[in-house]
C-alpha cells in the first residue's frame, strides 16, 4: 500500500494481495478538509472473470459480425438439419446458410428457418452483451452499442460493499462525494471498441465517461433506487457510445443540470453541460437509455 503522504496529494489506489484476496484502497483529502478512505475487498478470481467478459465485449464491439456470426452459425447448421430432416420428402431441402438466408417465402421450412435465425440472433446479442444499432455513417456498416442496462445489472453487485460507504446526511451529499471520488480517477480518451467492467475500471484506475457513468450508476442504486437512472449518449454514436453521461430523473430533487429527452426532465450527474449544450445547439439528438 502507498504512503499516505502520497496519497494526500489527491485520491490514490493501492492495492495488496493476501492469497487470492484484493483490497482496493482510496484515501485523499476531500474539498471540506475531511480525510476521506474507502476501500473495497474482492478476489482475484472476480477481477479474472471481469478481465474475460471485458474481453468477450470488446471482441463484440471490434468485430460484431464475425462474433455474431461464431454463435449462431453452429445452431442454424443444426436448425438447417432439423428442418430438412423433419420435412416431407416434396419440400425445399435447404443445402447451405446462404440458400437459406436468400430464400424467404411462405413456405414452413422457410419459416421456421427464420424463426429460429431471429432467436438465435436475440440469444447472441445477449451474450455480446450488446445491442444493435444503426450506423450514423452508412445504413450497411456493423453498429453495435453495449447493453448499458444489462451491464449494469451484471456488475453492480460487485460493488455493493462500496455503496454504503459513501451514506450522507441526504442524497446531495452523497452525490457530491461520489463525483469527488469519480473525478480524481483519471479518465483516458474515449474508447469506441472498448469497455471496462466497474471492477476492473478501479483496479486499474481508469475510466472513460461510460465507464464513470456505471460506476456512479451502480453505488446510486443502492442509495436511491427509488429514482430512475439513464445513459444519456448522442444518436450519432457507435461502439462503445463515448461519450456517455449518467442522469437522474428530476423528481429526486437533485440541484444540476437539466437535459430535457422525449419530454423527460433529467438532472445530469456525469459529464458536461457544456458538451450538452452544444449537441443541442447543433440539432444532434439524445438519447436517454434507462438503466431501470
Amino acid at each position: 500500500m502507498r504512503s499516505i503522504p502520497r496519497l494526500v496529494l489527491g485520491m490514490m489506489l493501492a492495492e495488496s494481495v493476501y492469497a487470492a484476496e484484493v483490497r482496493l484502497d482510496w484515501q485523499w483529502q476531500s474539498a471540506d478538509g475531511q480525510a476521506r478512505h474507502f476501500q473495497l475487498q474482492t478476489d482475484d478470481s472476480t477481477l479474472a472473470r471481469q478481465r474475460h467478459e471485458m474481453g468477450l465485449l470488446d471482441l463484440s464491439l471490434q468485430h460484431p459480425i464475425e462474433t455474431l456470426y461464431a454463435y449462431i452459425s453452429p445452431r442454424l447448421y443444426n436448425s438447417l438439419s432439423q428442418i430438412n430432416q423433419n420435412s416431407p420428402s416434396t419440400a425445399t431441402k435447404f443445402l447451405s446458410l446462404e440458400q437459406a438466408f436468400t430464400t424467404r417465402d411462405n413456405s414452413p421450412e422457410s419459416r421456421e428457418f427464420w424463426q429460429a435465425y431471429e432467436q438465435y440472433q436475440e440469444d447472441a446479442f445477449t451474450q455480446m452483451m450488446v445491442v444493435p444499432c444503426v450506423h450514423p455513417a452508412n445504413i450497411k456498416l456493423p453498429c453495435v452499442r453495449p447493453n448499458y442496462s444489462q451491464l449494469f445489472y451484471h456488475f453492480k453487485g460487485a460493488l455493493k460493499p462500496l455503496a454504503s460507504q459513501f451514506t450522507a446526511p441526504d442524497l446531495a451529499a452523497s452525490v457530491r462525494l461520489i463525483k469527488e471520488w469519480l473525478d480524481v480517477i483519471p479518465s483516458p480518451s474515449e474508447q469506441l471498441d472498448s469497455f471496462h467492467p466497474p471492477l476492473q475500471a478501479l483496479k486499474d484506475n481508469q475510466a472513460d465517461s461510460d465507464e464513470k457513468a456505471l460506476l456512479m450508476a451502480s453505488l446510486l442504486t443502492e442509495l436511491a433506487p427509488q429514482f430512475m437512472l439513464s445513459i444519456i449518449y448522442p444518436d450519432t454514436s457507435i461502439g462503445s457510445v463515448s461519450p456517455a453521461w449518467l442522469a437522474i430523473t428530476a423528481d429526486s430533487g437533485l440541484p444540476g443540470d437539466v437535459v430535457v429527452i422525449n419530454n423527460q426532465k433529467h438532472v445530469l450527474l456525469t459529464g458536461s453541460p457544456l458538451m450538452v449544450q452544444q449537441m443541442t445547439m447543433a440539432r444532434i439528438p439524445l438519447i436517454s437509455e434507462p438503466l431501470y
